[in-house]
């Protein structure tokens, strides 16, 4: 799951050419698109955005060793639980637009089997489901149901990224990317 965090084109990024996935957005959101040329020579010219870039494949790396480590190991309502906190985190609100057929796509099970998670965690005072959206009422307690599917990746972002945001800054007063 990528935000405003991140980017898509990682591959790029680490030198490769193209990608052999798929990009889906999830909501609608303004992006910023760059040519993979473009992205490249800003690499090599800025040795701060280079490890930016790299920094953010670590990061991701880790978000999708530990959705593997999710998805093998805990139950619906926590990857649920994940899912809409990783969600909240990048879209700033309560309101989100998730759908039972997204999630059942997204964590891989039966439509079902979400409408449960859904109506578990509901019961419990942590979301209010409506068509086409979850509002999360209670996110500590959301986080709790999560248990360790949620927080280590979030963790290891905020260690990593933060040095990184403090070199990009010091590198955009340069002139070179005015």
């Amino acid at each position: 799951m990528i935000g405003r965090e991140g980017m898509v084109g990682v591959p790029v990024a680490l030198g490769i050419d193209r990608s052999p996935h798929t990009i889906m957005v999830e909501t609608p959101g303004a992006a910023l698109c760059i040519p993979a040329q473009g992205l490249r020579a800003v690499m090599r010219q800025s040795p701060a955005i280079r490890e930016h870039f790299l920094r953010y494949a670590h990061v991701l790396m880790v978000q999708t060793a530990q959705t593997a480590f999710a998805n093998a190991s805990f139950t619906i309502e926590a990857r649920l639980a994940r899912r809409v906190l990783m969600t909240q985190d990048r879209l700033d609100q309560d309101d989100l637009p998730l759908t039972h057929e997204f999630l059942s796509m997204m964590l891989g099970v039966r439509r079902p089997g979400v409408t449960l998670a859904i109506q578990a965690l509901e019961g419990n005072g942590l979301i209010r489901a409506k068509r086409g959206s979850i509002t999360v009422l209670d996110r500590t307690k959301l986080e709790e149901v999560a248990d360790d599917a949620y927080g280590l990746a979030e963790a290891e972002y905020a260690r990593v990224m933060e040095k990184a945001g403090r070199a990009v800054r010091v590198h955009e007063r340069e002139p070179a990317l005015v």
